[in-house]
């Protein structure tokens, strides 16, 4: 279980931000990443046996990127028995297209394998095509929308499921 809380936390905040910057007031980008990037809720999300994060490092031991799950809470209807989701899957934006975000997935793939196999469900912006491709490379295919709120701007999210 990784324990630096504040590796990850500033790998996802790197990776948010050169990602999405450009979408949000400075305003609601700082809100959103104080609610959801808080070191509190790092730490606390690291020591959820139900909330496995996978990390990818380089030789010396540096974060290049990590894969969060966790038992389902999209607004999925019906919520399938057992149903995962794949939190977030975030790698260092000046090493993309490097195969860590395919590694981490694989990684992914078999703790969903070791629950028995459930649907593993995720959200992705729906502006992102180019994460919307990568999911779809591994038979992530669409099934929903629901809102999703950074500050005071709400954007739509796709819902992608995998069985």
């Amino acid at each position: 279980m990784p324990t630096d809380a504040e590796a990850l936390r500033e790998l996802g905040i790197a990776s948010f931000v050169a990602a999405f910057e450009n979408l949000y007031s400075p305003e609601d980008l700082d809100a959103f990443l104080s609610e959801n990037y808080g070191l509190a809720t790092w730490q606390r999300q690291a020591a959820q046996a139900d909330r496995p994060i996978w990390v990818a490092t380089t030789s010396n031991g540096n974060l290049v990127g990590y894969a969060q799950a966790s038992p389902c809470d999209l607004p999925v209807d019906p919520m399938p028995v057992g149903a995962l989701q794949l939190r977030r899957l975030y790698v260092r934006p000046d090493i993309l297209s490097a195969g860590i975000g395919a590694a981490l997935m694989l990684r992914v793939f078999e703790w969903v394998e070791s629950a028995g196999r459930p649907p593993l469900f995720l959200g992705v912006w729906s502006g992102n095509d180019r994460a919307q491709k990568f999911y779809s490379r591994y038979r992530f295919s669409k099934v929903g929308e629901y809102d999703f709120p950074v500050g005071a701007q709400v954007d739509r999210e796709f819902i992608f499921r995998r069985d």
